[in-house]
């Protein structure tokens, strides 16, 4: 969109600050200027990029500026990987070129004020305009053409207009406005000045009035229509056993699909809805109904209460044929669960684990739930895991029901860590506007609810392992990050901010203690209770009640840079003790060096005399390389860094550290997050090309044959199966071949200790834990594991019961995959049959994914076909399934890969091009290549297919190629030799 500014040419034209920022930060985006903090997403003033002021300082050149155009105090803001301080720093060392403060511009700052001060932050970034604010929603939606898929509806939004205006800005896209009235608080009417006008690009909806409106209170009226729609957001169709329904997912943006509205979460109002719907459905919102009454002999209106202060987001309601268990917890909150028809006995895990996580956060945050009632509902037809909404939690079947018969153990656990998940946004995301907490807390419930989960060692696989991928990548982003556009919202719903972000609150939480943290934690919630926040009002209090005033300061480093450090370290005995050198740079997942970030680091240290205690605890500041002498730590004494694997960051260990580290493995003197860490930091250094990837493999033999923790091989088996990919493309014959015997030999200690039924007395790890290992055996090769997999999988097929009941849950993965594996047309046939019986969503997730594990390409196209048939899948699983198929071998890609570049507009149009699920097709499928030839085709394909939602997700796709390729190049030779020797 083009600014007011002009660019008029100037006799002189000297840098300036504004300029050198975009220059720093590589950012065409004009560096903003304005009132308060970014978050707020007040107006703005931007001034030209080649003035300067003709003082001396910046802080005077400022002054004079803020002087010119009216504004009493000023903040700076720019990308967030920089810091304000240091940049100025830099500025100021390059002011003698620059500071020739050349008086045109003065001048033209004097005569341009208009032009320069008329460019409002919403013309920047295509957000709303706060010079009207909404404060509640009477929200009147018509369903009771249902079997049509048509709605219409009536919304009248109490506003607050802050300063005159002739026009009124809000979102809507998809829908058909029929009628709009404005009354102000005189009680006179405001006149239309004809229709409104619909920006599609920016998703708004400007109303224009033939008449300056006022400051004050007045209401808008708007009567709409529109379809209920087929993507799995807005407000959109289900189907469940021929039975129709309809539900909402709102969040980030998809609000203004349903009723147009102030679609942003800076704007918060009441809602209070009602609902006209069949009444042989359940009909049910964010609040309990307020009243309800016939209307004709099939319709009947449902009126809930009025809501709290909440975002758009947050708004649900939900129309189907369901069935629902009930209790209440300790605090006499009604909980109610909602399943399919005839299924309700399956609600009951998520029930009974409601009940035991709401009193515990209402303890924890010192706040009790401030609705009456919660419902948490399983929808047959959803694209997301779970959606928070206030009261209303939605959610994917597989999250939410538990069958005894066909849950697995890890599914369980997973409904158990969801609602979790979900519970806390109802204080974190809906009472205080805040992301990835809930990420974090979730494990310290399940950890109060269920600890015989052991949940805190499986999140540095589950949760911190997932987010150092991606963030090694020089495509990464700060958890930190403007908002400029709605597909911005989408592009950093990702594994940085709810992964990382949940890492650095676990790292706080380490090193400021709990007491400190739940204080924090609780004033912070109080203070800020039906707001907006910025994060560093949660550091300020945190730092108050952990007496560290300079919390924020080190918090910063992690949240608004994007990447980690990698630590290399060196050691020298000096008597009893032992000095220790720390150099940090940025760690990146291709090798190179850039010392260009630096982070502030808490890092404890464990020895051999004391494995599981913080002996040491260092501070590594921003400087590049630090020394520290550890007292008592004699000769025989090895120590790690990173304890519990609580920092993030990667430790490079001289390989006289690594060797002495080894007997701590295999004795698990070392806790499992510590073996964890040593191992998978090794990996990393070996694929970014610092070390040897035969040094990886041999640590495994030597250190982890005799390995027996569900996190460790969780992680060690990832990392296999990536290598094992990348092995796929390389030009040695049978060295796949080779490395899959490696695989198996590496696994037959703990697959003899587990082999396929469960032992007396065994733990609930073991059971996920044979899982996994039966099906890296099964799918790598191993004879007697194959020949199990075949006798069991004949012994199901005869079965009579047609829910499987014969064959134990926790085992029937490993038996599909690892039959599909060598499978011919009749087992495929077979599997698909037991897919269409498939009695649980999750037991069709497991048939789905076999069908697209078969070696035969033959088979591999009919799979292909056969996922995109919605007779036979559903919608929402197209993507697992299309996923499934491209990471199982190279003829599996590039099949998937070829269907992308032919059918990619068709895509499209099922998703719709704002919809996340397209990154994830980007991400998961090119990704696996390896060649540049490959990377060309996908810069073709951006180009061919342009969306701006895919911007970065491509360029992260090339620059993972781009490292497949060096780890081949680098590898190859030696790997095969290791495994050949």
């Amino acid at each position: 969109m083009k600014s007011k500014m002009t660019n008029e040419p100037c006799e002189k034209v000297v840098p300036s600050f504004q300029h050198f920022l975009e220059y720093i930060t590589s950012d065409s985006v004009i560096i903003d200027v304005h009132w308060q903090p970014y978050s707020s997403l007040c107006r703005v003033c931007t001034f030209k990029y080649n003035f300067i002021g003709k003082y001396e300082t910046i802080q005077d050149d400022l002054n004079i500026l803020m002087s010119r155009i009216n504004l009493t105090s000023i903040d700076w803001n720019f990308d967030r990987r920089f810091s304000t301080g240091r940049t100025r720093k830099q500025y100021q060392s390059i002011k003698k070129e620059t500071c020739s403060y050349p008086p045109d511009n003065i001048s033209y700052l004097n005569k341009s004020m208009t032009n320069i001060t008329d460019t409002s932050i919403s013309e920047l970034t295509h957000r709303l305009p706060t010079t009207v604010i909404p404060s509640h929603y009477q929200l009147y939606i018509d369903v009771g053409q249902l079997e049509q898929y048509l709605f219409q509806g009536t919304v009248d939004i109490d506003i607050q207009v802050n300063e005159n205006i002739n026009k009124i800005i809000l979102n809507s896209v998809a829908l058909n406005i029929t009628k709009i009235e404005y009354q102000g608080n005189n009680s006179v009417s405001s006149i239309v000045n004809g229709l409104p006008e619909f920006n599609e690009g920016y998703e708004q909806v400007t109303i224009k009035f033939t008449q300056a409106i006022n400051p004050g209170n007045g209401r808008l009226h708007i009567e709409f229509n529109g379809i209920i729609s087929e993507q799995l957001h807005g407000f959109y169709r289900t189907k469940d056993n021929n039975q129709i329904g309809a539900c909402t997912q709102f969040e980030p943006g998809y609000a203004r699909q349903a009723f147009p509205c102030f679609d942003e979460p800076l704007f918060k109002a009441k809602f209070t809805i009602s609902i006209r719907a069949p009444k042989h459905l359940t009909t049910l919102s964010n609040m309990p109904i307020k009243s309800q009454r016939n209307d004709g002999d099939h319709t009947c209106i449902y009126e809930f209460d009025t809501t709290p202060i909440m975002s758009t987001y947050l708004v649900a309601y939900v129309i189907g044929a369901y069935d629902y268990v009930e209790t209440h917890d300790s605090n006499n909150v009604q909980i109610r669960v909602y399943t399919p028809v005839g299924k309700k006995e399956r609600g009951l895990f998520a029930l009974h684990t409601t009940a035991k996580i709401l009193p515990f956060y209402a303890e924890y945050f010192g706040i009790k739930y401030p609705l009456s009632k919660v419902d948490l509902i399983a929808i047959a037809d959803f694209g997301s895991g779970a959606m928070e909404n206030w009261g209303l939690i939605t959610s994917h079947e597989t999250y939410l029901l538990v069958d005894s018969q066909n849950t697995t153990q890890e599914t369980k656990q997973e409904v158990a860590l969801i609602v979790a998940h979900e519970l806390a946004h109802q204080w974190f995301g809906n009472l205080v506007t805040m992301e990835c907490f809930a990420t974090w807390i979730q494990f310290l419930a399940i950890d109060h609810v269920y600890p015989e989960y052991d949940i805190w060692t499986q999140f540095v696989s589950d949760i911190l392992a997932t987010c150092m991928i991606p963030d090694a990548l020089y495509n990464s982003h700060p958890i930190e990050i403007p908002i400029k556009k709605p597909t911005d919202i989408n592009e950093i719903f990702d594994d940085i901010t709810y992964e990382k972000g949940s890492s650095v609150i676990r790292l706080l939480h380490a090193y400021i203690g709990d007491e400190a943290f739940r204080s924090g934690l609780q004033n912070y919630l109080a203070e800020y209770a039906y707001k907006n926040t910025i994060t560093e009002n949660l550091w300020s209090h945190l730092s108050q009640t952990s007496k560290r005033p300079h919390l924020s300061d080190i918090l910063s480093t992690w949240t608004k840079q994007m990447g980690y450090p990698l630590l290399n370290v060196r050691q020298e005995q000096q008597g009893n003790n032992r000095l220790l050198t720390i150099e940090q740079t940025r760690f990146l997942a291709d090798g190179t060096i850039d010392d260009k970030l630096k982070w502030k680091i808490p890092i404890n240290i464990c020895t051999k005399s004391n494995p599981n205690e913080p002996i040491h605890q260092l501070y590594l500041d921003e400087e590049k390389k630090q020394e520290f002498v550890l007292e008592k730590v004699t000769e025989t004494d090895w120590i790690k860094l990173n304890l519990f694997s609580v920092g993030i960051y990667r430790v490079n260990y001289p390989q006289s550290m690594l060797d002495a580290l080894i007997p701590g493995i295999q004795d698990h003197t070392l806790s499992p997050q510590d073996r964890f860490g040593i191992q998978t930091d090794v990996y990393a250094l070996a694929r970014s090309g610092h070390i040897n990837y035969v040094d990886y493999l041999r640590l495994l033999r030597h250190a982890y044959k005799h390995e027996d923790n569900l996190t460790v091989w969780k992680s060690i088996l990832k990392q296999l199966t990536d290598l094992n990919s990348i092995i796929d493309y390389a030009h040695i014959d049978n060295i796949k071949k080779y490395f899959q015997t490696y695989i198996c030999d590496l696994l037959s200690n703990i697959y003899n200790k587990l082999e396929w039924d469960p032992l007396p007395n065994e733990g609930l790890q073991a059971a996920m834990l044979r899982d996994i290992i039966l099906i890296q055996m099964g799918i790598n090769g191993h004879n007697k594991t194959r020949e199990e997999a075949h006798k069991r999988f004949q012994i199901l097929l005869n079965s009579n019961n047609q829910n499987h009941h014969s064959i134990n849950p926790n085992i029937r993965a490993g038996i599909y995959l690892t039959v599909a594996k060598t499978g011919n047309q009749e087992i495929f046939e077979q599997l698909k049959s037991l897919y269409r019986k498939a009695d649980t969503q999750e037991e069709s997730i497991r048939l789905l994914t076999a069908l697209c594990r078969f070696d035969d390409e033959m088979i591999q196209r009919q799979a292909l076909e056969y996922i995109w048939n919605r007779n036979e899948v559903r919608k929402q699983d197209h993507l697992k399934a299309f996923v499934s198929l491209a990471s199982h071998n190279r003829k599996g890609c590039e099949i998937t890969w070829k269907y992308m570049q032919d059918n990619w507009n068709k895509i499209e149009d099922i998703y719709g091009e704002h919809d996340t699920h397209l990154i994830h097709f980007i991400e998961h499928v090119p990704s696996h290549f390896v060649t540049e030839e490959r990377a060309e085709e996908v810069r073709k394909f951006h180009i061919d297919h342009p969306n701006p939602l895919l911007d970065r997700p491509v360029k992260k796709v090339l620059e993972q190629i781009n490292i497949r390729r060096l780890v081949l190049e680098r590898h190859e030779h030696t790997i095969h030799q290791f495994l050949t020797t």
